[in-house]
């Protein structure tokens, strides 16, 4: 009873497993590996659940057709056993190879149902149990078997000295391949001796395709446990490559606005102070990791567009003119050109041009309204126009805090968003 619980239960798994197999083959591509592996776990779940059936009391006929069953799902493994082993192992074959054991297979499972050549249409009971009688030409057919799998496991055993697969454990299989032709050869003795060779296996030959078809299972699930180790390592490695990478990044960006900030004698730090007010304002809006990475880039890069403008313009202590004027509007349009021929840059281009458009639409280059205006760039607005007026600038001297807040408030939903400004203002006045 607890034989046939066991053979059931493994029976379910197998099948499960060749199931899972075959929707992996259709959704990975038609990967034949996938497929391959579960041809041979649904060949072995047939198998067994033959044997679970046949152990049961079940009427003669039934017993007959359960055990051609039974040895149609042997005779498959001489197609799927060897595909199974080398799509398993990579190791290439022909196309005549795959044909010739398909058709092979084919046509003794054809005979084995149609014909009486291998199995008749009769009972015998040996070892306490009822089995179908099986001709000679069965039993040779079986020896074929046995010779083709010495076959496989002298060809695995070459390949694995020749080339060691780095990803499966062949040991299992090696053991399950040795384990299935000692005891199909003891099957062999004792049907022509007529008596069980071991008493306590009545049928040394379905107990050698059990244990390889566990064994086989072992070494497929550890493939991919091996696969999916190294996968892991391999992801901590890339993450820590993508860190290194993103810190080399911001370094390089932080270095640009360096560059440009030393352009301007009045402005020395200006991009790092409008970084940290803009990221103050983000935390308090609970923004996205990514946004806020954008919105950090966007800081450090959003006047880029001034290494166009003539330090003369930039540094002038007098009224600009029109035509200066132009200059500096301009700045934004530069800056979406030059960071738009570098891909890694795309996703702020539009915050960098927006920057100094207001929220009445009065601002510049496209003269944008409120909510056609980038939420990051209405970050940046805000921190650029404190930053702005409590600096030194050539016309004009630095604001105090107190001063720049009232003409934050005063500009507040024309030039500057409404609700970022109180925000910004709520911060200012807790530091």
């Amino acid at each position: 009873m607890l034989v046939s619980q066991l053979t059931f239960s493994f029976f379910l798994t197998l099948f499960l497993l060749s199931i899972g197999l075959l929707y992996l083959y259709f959704k990975n591509n038609f990967d034949k590996k996938f497929l391959y592996a579960g041809l041979f776990f649904f060949s072995g779940a047939g198998f067994l659940f033959s044997s679970y059936l046949m152990n049961l009391e079940i009427p003669p006929e039934s017993i007959v057709f359960w055990n051609k069953f039974m040895f149609a799902c042997i005779f498959a493994f001489f197609y799927c056993f060897p595909h199974f082993i080398y799509s398993m192992l990579d190791k290439p074959y022909t196309k005549k190879f795959s044909l010739l054991s398909g058709i092979f297979s084919a046509i003794i499972i054809f005979l084995l149902f149609a014909t009486d050549l291998f199995i008749k249409n009769k009972t015998i009971e040996f070892a306490g149990h009822f089995r179908a009688l099986k001709t000679n030409l069965n039993y040779f057919i079986v020896f074929l078997l046995i010779l083709w799998t010495v076959y496989l496991f002298y060809d695995v055993i070459k390949y694995f000295k020749n080339k060691k697969p780095q990803m499966i454990d062949v040991r299992p299989m090696i053991a399950g391949i040795i384990i299935a032709i000692v005891f199909g050869t003891v099957d062999i003795v004792g049907t022509f001796l007529n008596i069980p060779v071991i008493p306590a296996i009545p049928d040394p030959f379905i107990f050698g395709i059990f244990f390889l078809m566990i064994t086989f299972a072992w070494s497929f699930l550890s493939q991919y446990s091996i696969i999916f180790a190294n996968l892991s390592k391999s992801r901590e490695e890339i993450e820590n490559l993508i860190a290194k990478s993103n810190k080399s990044f911001l370094e390089f960006v932080q270095l640009i606005a360096k560059t440009l900030d030393a352009k301007d004698e009045y402005t020395a730090g200006h991009s790092l102070r409008v970084l940290d007010y803009a990221m103050k304002i983000a935390e308090e809006l609970n923004l996205s990791k990514n946004d806020k990475e954008l919105l950090k880039q966007a800081c450090l890069l959003h006047d880029i567009g001034k290494i166009g403008i003539p330090d003369g313009i930039l540094n002038k202590k007098g009224k600009l003119t029109e035509k200066e004027m132009m200059y500096i509007k301009n700045h934004p349009i530069l800056a979406k050109k030059i960071l738009g021929t570098v891909g890694d840059f795309q996703p702020i281009l539009e915050i960098v041009y927006s920057h100094h458009e207001r929220v009445d639409g009065k601002g510049y280059p496209e003269g944008l309204r409120h909510d056609k205006i980038p939420l990051l760039a209405r970050i940046i607005a805000v921190a650029d126009t404190f930053d702005a007026m409590t600096s030194e600038r050539p016309y004009r001297r630095a604001k105090t805090k107190e001063e720049a807040i009232e003409e934050l408030k005063r500009v507040k939903d024309t030039q500057l968003d409404g609700e970022i400004v109180d925000i910004f203002i709520k911060i200012l006045n807790t530091h």
